[in-house]
């Protein structure tokens, strides 16, 4: 094979690999472009407030503007209050909160239930 052979075979090789290269980094550039542009609007939709904050409507629990916001939903005290508190105070505070999240739970599967047609669990009920 005489040498311009060589030659070619490999100039159209290193611009096939060139050529695949370009398509690439133009495939991940787009791809990185429609990552940041996803970011940016989860960012948006995070920095409007946070999502630990209440509400303040009635049916959800949310706090109004005479609580005290040192203190945790179902009268728990927050970590440093704690230390110094009453166990006994604490597993009672701890047992309530409990029973009412539970209570609230049963109450969103009845109405819930009941707005789709489905049936109603006896438990749900009070029947059980």
């Amino acid at each position: 094979m005489p040498w311009w052979f060589w030659v070619l075979l490999w100039a159209v090789l290193l611009l096939g690999s060139l050529a695949s290269a370009a398509v690439a980094g133009y495939w991940l550039f787009r791809r990185g472009m429609a990552l940041m542009r996803d970011a940016g609007e989860a960012f948006a939709g995070i920095g409007s407030g946070a999502p630990w904050e209440a509400t303040g409507d009635a049916d959800d629990g949310g706090g109004s503007a005479d609580v005290d916001p040192s203190r945790r939903a179902g009268g728990i005290p927050t970590a440093a209050e704690a230390v110094f508190a009453d166990p006994d105070a604490l597993a009672r505070a701890y047992s309530e909160g409990k029973a009412e999240r539970r209570n609230a739970r049963r109450l969103r599967r009845i109405e819930r239930r009941a707005l789709r047609g489905q049936p109603q669990s006896l438990r749900d009920v009070g029947l059980i």
